[in-house]
């Protein structure tokens, strides 16, 4: 682990599986233009200015060989871990990639912003003595799907180690979300003035994926869209 202080390696860490109860297969469905929920993902984490590498962080079951045989024709980082201890697998994969900083996306959010992404990075950088973990999934102002959440090697392995609960062992941010007083936790808001949290961007089932489609198709949403050019379109096609 490189441990760089001055210069950290920043890693955003998708995690992805092919396996899902309501919506089996979901990374594989297409999003738009051609392309899949995966595909679009990360060709949009790659516009980040902010980070050094992208990994994404899959399991050892066989039903993901296709989904690691997909990352290696499209030349991208993956690390395959235990499917059932999440914790242990993000562990290992941002050792394994020696991150300082790592970039938590889950590949159910398809239109993170990658403006938002290197904001959080930034702030995090800024003030990294007085923040140990950030987010924007929790006392959010961010509609749900731009899920982003940054936090330190250091208090990663932290939980690795020390976690003995099933749920910290099932959930990655369990560890340091039920301990306060232990971790310096903040969340990360929007200034635009209003709170969207009511959108719900995330693809958990065959309706949450027609509704984004039907945004592409409907409003003519771009590749690169900004992320006040995805508030006006969702306000405007919410009316």
């Amino acid at each position: 682990m490189s441990s760089n202080v001055t210069d950290p390696k920043v890693g955003i860490i998708v995690q992805a599986r092919s396996g899902s109860t309501r919506l089996p297969g979901k990374i594989f469905k297409e999003l738009a233009a051609g392309e899949t929920v995966l595909s679009y993902l990360l060709a949009r984490l790659s516009t980040c200015k902010l980070v050094d590498c992208i990994i994404v962080a899959t399991t050892t079951n066989p039903q993901d060989n296709s989904l690691v045989e997909w990352l290696k024709a499209n030349h991208y980082h993956f690390y395959r871990g235990d499917e059932e201890n999440c914790l242990d697998r993000f562990y290992q994969t941002i050792k394994t990639f020696e991150i300082d900083i790592a970039v938590r996306i889950t590949s159910d959010c398809p239109l993170v912003a990658p403006e938002i992404i290197d904001d959080m990075i930034q702030y995090y950088l800024n003030n990294r003595q007085q923040v140990d973990y950030l987010s924007n999934r929790q006392f959010t102002n961010f509609p749900e799907g731009l899920d982003t959440e940054i936090f330190s090697f250091k208090i990663l392995e932290e939980a690795a180690y020390n976690a003995d609960k099933q749920e910290e062992r099932e959930h990655i941010n369990y560890y340091f979300l039920n301990r306060p007083s232990q971790y310096k936790i903040r969340y990360y808001n929007h200034s635009l003035g209003f709170d969207y949290s009511r959108f719900k961007l995330s693809i958990d089932t065959l309706q949450d994926l027609n509704y984004i489609r039907s945004i592409f198709v409907n409003k003519n949403l771009p590749f690169d869209f900004s992320f006040k050019e995805l508030i006006e379109v969702l306000i405007e096609f919410a009316n």
